[in-house]
């Protein structure tokens, strides 16, 4: 006759073995239980790689400004503006131009008229007013590496312009593109 302890020890060990089993059973699972079968495979998986290198820097060189001189009248500007590439290879090309206003408006350079007001014709391309210009792709061809664009720039500023020396009148903005 089994003695009550007897019992309870009996209850106990089969907890135990019943927890045993369920652990082994745990990490066989967790371990990919048909990697401990008898037969089993070996999978090889490629990795593979595709590399896209798109990128080129643009490196140019635009005008620090666009000087306007009036002199009794006349009004001067320069002759000696470009926009450089100073790339070894690849062409770049201006795709975006706008005047904003500065200290004048920015007006119509072709029915030019107001008081306090500036316009500019740049490669042959007008102000209408203050924001984007609309380029002539002849206008602002391609520029090839280590070659310059010629900007020849005109200007029309109303009479009313005080003596005054520096005065930012207008601000221009090129964007510029990769061209190939």
């Amino acid at each position: 006759m089994l003695s009550p302890s007897s019992g309870r020890k009996e209850k106990s060990m089969k907890r135990k073995t019943r927890a045993a089993v369920l652990c082994t059973l745990l990490v066989i699972l967790a371990l990919g239980g048909p990697g401990l079968a008898a037969n089993s495979i070996t999978a090889s998986v490629p990795v593979t790689l595709t590399v896209s290198n798109e990128y080129r820097a643009i490196n140019v060189t635009v005008p620090a400004a666009f000087p306007v001189h009036i002199s009794n009248g006349t009004v001067i500007t320069a002759d000696n503006a470009k926009i450089t590439n100073n790339s070894k290879t690849g062409a770049v090309q201006v795709t975006g131009l706008s005047v904003t206003d500065g200290a004048y408006r920015v007006g119509d350079y072709n029915d030019f008229s107001g008081s306090k007001t500036i316009a500019l014709k740049i490669n042959g391309c007008p102000t209408i007013c203050s924001g984007y210009m609309v380029l002539n792709p002849t206008a602002f061809p391609a520029i090839r590496a280590q070659e310059s664009l010629p900007l020849k720039y005109y200007a029309k500023v109303s009479g009313d312009a005080p003596n005054a020396e520096n005065v930012p009148a207008a601000n221009v903005v090129f964007t510029i593109s990769i061209a190939d």
